[in-house]
């Protein structure tokens, strides 16, 4: 039969050697770190219950905007309900404005050009009494004399 080669039962050993090393430092650093992880278990655990409390309480956040917000679509839906409303009575009181205006025109106008009219003709007369008083001054020579003031006042 043949023989095992002596390097052959060299790299074994030296292999098998290796190997048990190997696996007693991975048995070293499975216990440290169930050590580690038995130490991180309370602090995850007070994580876990806080970030349990903190989605709470982004739940009732989110359901108190949800109130909010549905306040807040009634309330304008209410407002803009009574600003249709108002809208709408003030378009009839200017259309009834407007008819009135309308229907009295005439009369307003026809007044306006009446008093115009009179204010023209009272211009015209104070103008021509101007006139004719200061002519009379222009006749008189010693200041307003009793004929000048006489003759003013019938006149008036």
């Amino acid at each position: 039969m043949t023989e095992i080669p002596t390097v052959w039962l060299w790299v074994s050993g030296l292999f098998f050697l290796v190997n048990l090393i190997f696996f007693a430092v991975l048995t070293f650093a499975v216990i440290v770190l169930m050590k580690f992880i038995k130490e991180l278990q309370p602090k995850v655990d007070s994580l876990t219950t806080e970030v349990k409390g903190l989605v709470q309480k982004v739940h009732t956040v989110a359901d108190r905007v949800e109130e909010v917000a549905v306040s807040v679509k009634e309330t304008v839906d209410t407002v803009g309900g009574r600003a249709r409303s108002v809208a709408g009575t003030t378009d009839l009181v200017v259309q009834t404005a407007g008819r009135q205006i309308e229907r009295f025109s005439p009369y307003v106008v026809g007044a306006l050009t009446a008093m115009k009219l009179i204010k023209g003709v009272a211009d015209m007369r104070a103008s021509r009494k101007g006139k004719e008083e200061e002519a009379i001054r222009k006749k008189s020579t010693g200041g307003p004399g009793l004929l000048s003031l006489l003759s003013l006042l019938l006149k008036r």
